[in-house]
């Protein structure tokens, strides 16, 4: 927003300016002189607080992106962590599987059909959509 709101103070600068320059331009008449010095009344304003905005973002700008690594070092520490605990955790539970598929006495049917069973038992469960 604060950017927004300079941008918009520069155009209303640079039109501002942008007039007073056109009449400074014009030949030196009552009329244009006058015009000359009421568009450099309506200047100062304008050109103060454009100054005043950028200022503000020049000094507030750093700040914010320096401040950058407060938030994110943690969330993707955080990530990290729960990767490591998940990672883990499957190796784990692969090499436990490994083992078991290892044992000899568990022929591939009798591991099918229980693995069968149990796929039974969770389609029949109400929260499993039908496919």
């Amino acid at each position: 927003m604060a950017v927004k709101r300079r941008e918009q103070a520069l155009q209303d600068y640079r039109r501002l300016q942008a007039k007073v320059e056109k009449y400074e331009e014009k030949e030196k008449t009552g009329p244009v002189l006058a015009k000359l010095h009421q568009a450099r009344e309506e200047l100062r304003p304008v050109r103060d607080d454009f100054e005043a905005k950028n200022k503000q973002l020049l000094d507030e700008m750093p700040r914010f992106y320096n401040s950058r690594l407060d938030y994110f070092q943690p969330s993707f520490e955080s990530l990290i962590r729960a990767q490591v605990v998940y990672y883990s955790e499957m190796h784990k539970i692969f090499g436990d599987l490994t083992q078991q598929l290892d044992q000899p006495g568990h022929p591939d049917e009798q591991r099918e059909r229980e693995n069968e069973a149990r796929l039974s038992e969770l389609r029949a469960l109400s929260i499993v959509a039908d496919d």
